[in-house]
């Protein structure tokens, strides 16, 4: 039992390292504001969900961004971008999860990528019309009119909302392929690991 734990301790830090890299490959997709960019960090932080439970996942995630904060450099705005990060990461999975392990039909795989994300894009436009991009604007001393060129408001429906759309989109895209091909291969490498460990 003891090394199930470890195995599983070293498995989400592996994760969390795998979130970390892909967090640094990042690209754009709404050329109005190229500082939006897309990564695939959530595919680890996923895997170790499914694999785990959701608070694997979680503390996956919570590594991964506490990682990025650390190798970024401890301000006040990456402690927000990364706070950010992990909440938006939260908001994606966690419906994700609860709809596929009711079972494996495609209503299921429906209604929880849909849920997935509808649940981040609603999420972080309230987030960042009330919380995260006012903290962004007050820790650089700008307006939201002279650093984005348009109302708070305006950002979130342009900026916000349809970035987390394709973001979502595109993210579920890579992990529904890896769900139906990866993820069982992994979990019968763990059942079979710890069906070695209990027969020692």
């Amino acid at each position: 039992m003891k090394n199930n734990k470890v195995q599983k301790m070293v498995s989400i830090a592996l994760f969390a390292s795998m979130g970390l890299v892909l967090q640094y490959v990042a690209f754009p997709v709404i050329p109005m504001f190229s500082f939006l960019k897309i990564d695939f960090s959530d595919i680890p932080v996923m895997l170790s969900m499914f694999l785990f439970g959701p608070l694997a996942g979680v503390t996956t995630a919570f590594l991964r961004s506490s990682l990025h904060l650390l190798t970024t450099g401890i301000s006040a705005p990456n402690l927000v971008g990364d706070v950010a990060s992990f909440l938006a990461t939260t908001a994606f999975t966690l419906p994700m999860y609860y709809f596929f392990k009711k079972g494996n039909s495609l209503i299921n795989k429906i209604y929880g990528t849909l849920s997935g994300i509808l649940s981040m894009s609603i999420f972080m436009s309230v987030a960042n019309y009330f919380v995260i991009t006012p903290l962004y604007l007050f820790f650089f001393g700008v307006t939201a009119d002279t650093f984005l060129g348009m109302p708070l408001a305006n950002y979130v429906v342009m900026g916000i909302l349809p970035f987390n759309l394709i973001k979502g989109g595109i993210v579920t895209v890579v992990f529904l392929v890896l769900h139906a091909k990866l993820l069982p291969w992994l979990s019968k490498k763990q059942a079979f690991s710890q069906h070695q460990t209990f027969s020692k």
